[in-house]
């Protein structure tokens, strides 16, 4: 699991946006700790609004996703870059992300082990 930290918080953070938009909605509204709240569930990894802060701006820096803000403590909207890439663009490009980037403190995303 120690290498697919990244891809598994990507992909749920994908897929959270995509959930959004099949219910209906343009793109996901939260804030930080809604979204850190919904990836920790997902993925069982402790992920922190700092976890997302870095990951939004990752994916924002590396062309995957847009933001906009609703501005300090208020929710910021998420949307894939997916219809102005095209699909296959758009995949190819979080693959490429995938391979060179690691995510800050991702050592604190692992939950503690309560046997260890």
């Amino acid at each position: 699991m120690a290498d697919d930290l990244e891809a598994l918080l990507l992909h749920a953070f994908i897929d959270l946006i995509e959930e959004r938009k099949a219910a209906g909605r343009r793109e996901l509204v939260a804030t930080h700790e809604t979204i850190a709240q919904w990836l920790s569930d997902r993925t069982g990894l402790n992920v922190t609004p700092r976890h997302v802060q870095y990951l939004t701006l990752a994916l924002r820096d590396g062309q995957i996703i847009d933001i906009g803000g609703g501005g300090i403590g208020r929710p910021n909207t998420y949307d894939t870059r997916e219809a102005q890439m095209g699909t296959d663009a758009f995949w190819d490009q979080v693959e490429a992300f995938l391979m060179v980037w690691r995510m800050p403190g991702r050592e604190s995303l692992r939950k503690a082990d309560p046997g260890a």
